[in-house]
């Protein structure tokens, strides 16, 4: 789960401090561990740390895996807070119930925190204090007749060129870092693994193979004509 977010730095005595942009998640920044729910962890810093280059200010609304899970120290880049800050904006990689991991109780074997986390991020920031809030629906799990779709401060984005009706298109972004030599090599077919949530981790599968799913569409605004 990965989740975004606008944190306003409050103090005592001080007047509030908005940061253009924060962000929170559940997956990792650095190489992680194996067997764990992480689909976004090949592009999501390369997200964050464009979102930083223009000026906005991320806040990890969740403990810091990367140190306690991976013993990776990231804190002198980024900031993580597992409580509920006061925030301009929350961004969501969506998490849906998966069957005897997500499902099950806090501290049971093979629990992970990545639906509750998600249920109490939305409903304190959105359902309570309607705080303006992007979806990355990268699974398409958002279910078409969730009551978040028609929310006014909602936006449904899905990793595709074409969304499906009511989303917005939001593709993974790559760290161009180094020389394009990769234009000067044959072109590769690309293929996906399953990521151990709900699809199989030893399927693979060629996209030009594939057959597209059907689209969901986003309920009609009952205030619209």
């Amino acid at each position: 789960m990965v989740v975004f977010d606008q944190h306003i730095a409050q103090h005592e005595g001080q007047a509030d401090q908005r940061h253009p942009g924060d962000g929170h998640f559940w997956g990792f920044l650095g190489p992680g561990i194996t067997d764990t729910p992480d689909g976004g962890r090949s592009h999501r810093r390369a997200l964050i740390d464009g979102l930083i280059a223009v000026g906005h200010s991320i806040v990890f609304l969740q403990r810091n895996r990367d140190l306690d899970q991976a013993g990776y120290d990231l804190r002198d880049r980024y900031a993580w807070d597992s409580g509920l800050p006061a925030i301009d904006a929350l961004f969501l990689e969506w998490r849906w119930p998966v069957p005897g991991r997500s499902t099950t109780s806090c501290g049971s074997p093979g629990h992970t925190c990545d639906l509750h986390r998600q249920d109490e991020l939305v409903a304190h920031y959105t359902t309570d204090r309607k705080v303006p809030m992007i979806i990355s629906d990268k699974d398409l799990k958002l279910e078409p007749g969730s009551p978040l779709w028609p929310l006014p401060v909602v936006a449904v984005c899905e990793a595709a060129l074409k969304p499906s009706p009511g989303a917005d298109s939001l593709l993974f972004p790559v760290a161009d870092r180094r020389p394009r030599v990769h234009r000067l090599r044959p072109r590769h077919t690309p293929a996906t693994t399953g990521n151990g949530d709900d699809r199989p981790p030893d399927r693979l599968e060629d996209p030009r193979r594939a057959q597209p799913g059907p689209h969901r569409s986003r309920p009609a605004d009952p205030g619209s004509p």
